[in-house]
């Protein structure tokens, strides 16, 4: 039988998406943090001449450092001689060829570290509270922002290892600043005077300038403002009688203290985090703003001015840049939309810190912003938010829901029941009931799984 071949025509639709290059590359700057947004700005600019650079706050803040630190040791800037600067090029090329033999502060506390009677449980917090500091001995993330759940860890067993860490050598280290870093200090010292203490404590301002009449003058009228307020929080009676004298002793144990007590070791191992989003206490409301303290301003040189009339270069290189213009606006906004949904989700934590995060998923801030779950996602990638309570990656106000509360918070209302119980041998079953009087209903076998997580026994070993 003889096989016959026929065609047939068909029409079909088909819907498909698929997404331009803009839209690529404006994904493509979503994900990146700071640093890699500020190469990836810099690297445009070398690439397209229709682009230029208007400020660079980043650079400029650099240079004005450098030149300040020259002030403040009093030193005279000025150019050399020919004969002097070969000498000193010379002198600088045998400086630099010599290998620092110096350790890292990382590998100095982790010696301290190994060498302590702690449990593995310590240990190993410590060892990464160790890699959050940077070259000064400060924090690089809020150290809330470290804690492991799943593997036991809590606020508490944090301070315990942040205050093992704070009593190694040297001292002034795992603090968040300068001034706590000086009041860490004089407290370890045992011998700062009230005063002193003071001055440290909250008051640093009164510091500058460092004259004692000018400190004095502050000082009186601190107390003055403090007889004015309804309620005192402190008593700062021994304030009343202090003298020129005193705060001349206090000024001079202050300049015992070093501001950064971890200069003496080597930077190999530095590492630093830029905040992409600032949160600030703004009255009853927040404030939320991108930094802008890295990347470069740009803008379409005038040079270039409009397409029309031009060669196809510059067009094409105008169109581009406009579309990159176009792309780092909408990282912008959609940042600080993003941002600014998460302070409002997360208003209890921003208001009174660690502990008060709620249950809340990037889905629940893609729909406020009408945006898809994936950008939110992009948005939270490798970066982090500054706030009153230190530095956190964005990806940290993103919790799992146990009812209507978060995990963490259901940990903590576990550990304030045992505390503010009698007998603190509460059982898991009477926990489980506790938190339902609090409004929060869960397993008993759940209540028995996040106690064994913050490393509380059962009842029978407590």
């Amino acid at each position: 039988m003889p096989m016959g071949f026929s065609q047939q025509q068909k029409a079909s639709q088909i819907q498909a998406q698929r997404m331009g290059q803009k839209q690529i590359q404006s994904l493509k700057l979503l994900s990146m943090g700071a640093e890699d947004l500020r190469q990836e700005v810099l690297a445009q600019v070398e690439k397209n001449p229709a682009l230029e650079i208007v400020s660079d706050n980043f650079q400029n803040q650099a240079k004005g450092q450098s030149y300040k630190n020259f002030l403040d040791a009093g030193l005279r800037v000025g150019s050399a001689g020919a004969y002097g600067q070969e000498k000193s090029d010379a002198f600088q090329e045998i400086l630099e060829s010599r290998p620092d033999e110096r350790k890292s502060l990382f590998e100095h506390l982790t010696q301290q570290v190994n060498m302590l009677d702690i449990d593995g449980a310590k240990k190993s917090l410590c060892h990464k509270i160790i890699g959050n500091l940077d070259s000064r001995g400060f924090y690089i993330l809020a150290p809330s922002s470290l804690l492991d759940q799943k593997a036991g860890q809590d606020q508490k067993l944090l301070e315990e290892c942040v205050s093992i860490i704070q009593n190694l050598d040297p001292p002034g280290i795992c603090v968040e600043n300068v001034e706590k870093s000086l009041l860490l200090q004089a407290r370890l010292k045992g011998t700062a005077s009230p005063l002193a203490l003071f001055l440290l404590d909250g008051h640093f301002e009164f510091l500058d300038p460092p004259q004692e009449q000018k400190i004095l003058e502050k000082i009186r009228r601190f107390l003055e403002e403090q007889k004015k307020l309804s309620f005192a929080k402190e008593d700062f009676s021994y304030l009343k009688d202090v003298d020129a004298a005193d705060v001349q002793k206090a000024l001079l144990f202050i300049k015992t203290l070093d501001p950064f007590p971890a200069r003496d070791f080597t930077q190999d191992s530095t590492r630093y985090v830029l905040p992409d989003i600032y949160v600030d206490k703004d009255g009853a409301d927040f404030k939320v703003r991108v930094s802008d303290k890295v990347v470069p301003q740009i803008r379409i040189s005038p040079n270039f001015g409009d397409a029309k009339n031009k060669s196809p270069f510059a067009k094409a290189a105008i169109n581009q840049a406009k579309a990159f213009l176009e792309s780092l606006e909408y990282r912008q906004s959609s940042m600080q939309k993003a941002a600014y949904a998460i302070v409002q989700s997360q208003k209890e934590f921003f208001e009174h810190g660690p502990g008060h995060l709620v249950p809340l998923k990037q889905k629940d801030i893609a729909a406020q912003i009408q945006v898809h779950e994936s950008t939110v996602s992009r948005m939270a990638n490798c970066k982090y938010l500054q706030c009153d309570w230190g530095l956190f990656p964005i990806k940290y106000f993103f919790t799992s829901a146990v009812g209507d509360a978060s995990k963490e918070s259901v940990q903590r209302q576990i550990r304030q029941i045992l505390e503010q119980s009698p007998s603190k041998k509460l059982s898991d079953q009477k926990l489980c009931d506790a938190l339902a009087q609090r409004g929060i209903k869960i397993a008993r076998r759940t209540v028995a799984k996040y106690r064994s997580q913050m490393n509380i026994d059962c009842s029978y070993e407590r």
